[in-house]
């Protein structure tokens, strides 16, 4: 990482509350498919580096426990979506920790494979291939054309689709910060 990592002892009131966040709670429950503390007591991942701006901290961990566990979007759909952003922007920390998490929804290897290679996997839902196809068009153009708007909306509904649309502007933003800092997945 290219900024020091805040050791726990160390922290201010503010970052120690948000450290609390991922430490405890749903995140740091025995069958999360990964953590972002280290068996040492260090945040990994985003949170190593929203640490340093307790504010945009707790709000990012806010829009992030909103699409881990809030989403009316199916796990497997939401991961499909997170790993294609992961791969567009070749982010090393969100493709482990969203390989484990879409194993843990129930992608397979093989579909795990295909998402690597940016192709849409056998055998989806309705919903998981809208998600998939409406993923790759954002990503490609920034949007989507009339009819692929109303495709998504007769797949996702209006809600869905925002919410699509959100997981895919969060997980970039994420890679984006990733990237600029360095944070790399454990080895």
């Amino acid at each position: 990482m290219r900024v020091d990592d805040v050791d726990p002892a160390d922290m201010t009131d503010d970052q120690r509350a948000l450290y609390d966040w991922y430490a405890t709670g749903p995140r740091a429950a025995p069958d999360s498919p990964f953590t972002l503390v280290t068996p040492d007591g260090r945040l990994q991942g985003p949170p190593a580096v929203w640490i340093l701006s307790p504010a945009f901290g707790h709000a990012l961990q806010k829009i992030g426990g909103a699409v881990r566990f809030g989403s009316r979007l199916p796990a497997r759909a939401r991961e499909i979506a997170i790993l294609l952003v992961g791969e567009h922007h070749d982010s090393p920390f969100e493709l482990h920790a969203h390989r484990l998490a879409g194993a843990a929804a129930g992608l397979t290897p093989d579909d795990l494979a295909a998402l690597a290679d940016g192709k849409e996997p056998a055998g989806l839902s309705e919903v998981e291939a809208c998600c998939f196809r409406t993923t790759v068009r954002i990503l490609g153009r920034g949007t989507l054309d009339d009819d692929e708007y109303a495709t998504a909306v007769g797949a996702l509904g209006e809600a869905g689709l925002f919410e699509l649309v959100t997981i895919v502007g969060y997980y970039t933003m994420v890679a984006w910060q990733l990237a600029v800092f360095d944070v790399r997945p454990p080895s």
